[in-house]
């Protein structure tokens, strides 16, 4: 496969999620903007192994061994946004760097496997997230 292939497979991932192996230990996950003639990468929005953030990061080409598609992660952003909708958005944080949603001061936490809480307004959390899975499974063609 000549460099220019390469670089037009690895032009496909852009605006996915990758995860770029730097070693059998080391690695960064995050979401590729841009490639180079000479496969250097740009990475937006990007974790190391210890969960550590970077904002932008660029990687010499150099420096790492392979990169592979991750699979794009749940979004929990947009699920807080959907929540607000029904409750209001005072009542609904997105704690970002947990990855959860805290509804009502905490008395009703939402992750990307279940909702944590009891009573009606945690039942009816748990209606909307089950039909906002069930939305991204089956997405409305337009």
């Amino acid at each position: 496969m000549s460099l220019r292939q390469f670089n037009m497979e690895l032009g496909l991932l852009i605006d996915k999620i990758v995860k770029v192996y730097l070693d059998k230990d080391k690695f960064f996950v995050g979401q590729l903007k841009g490639v180079s003639e000479d496969s250097n990468l740009i990475l937006i929005n990007a974790k190391n192994e210890k969960n550590k953030s970077f904002p932008k990061l660029f990687i010499r080409s150099s420096f790492y061994n392979f990169v592979s598609l991750e699979e794009e992660p749940f979004p929990m952003k947009a699920l807080a946004d959907r929540i607000a909708t029904i409750f209001s958005k005072g009542h609904v944080n997105y704690i970002e760097d947990q990855n959860i949603i805290s509804i009502l001061n905490g008395k009703i936490i939402v992750d990307e496997n279940e909702v944590r809480g009891t009573g009606p307004s945690a039942d009816r959390v748990k209606k909307i997230v089950d039909q906002f899975k069930m939305d991204l499974e089956n997405p409305i063609e337009e």
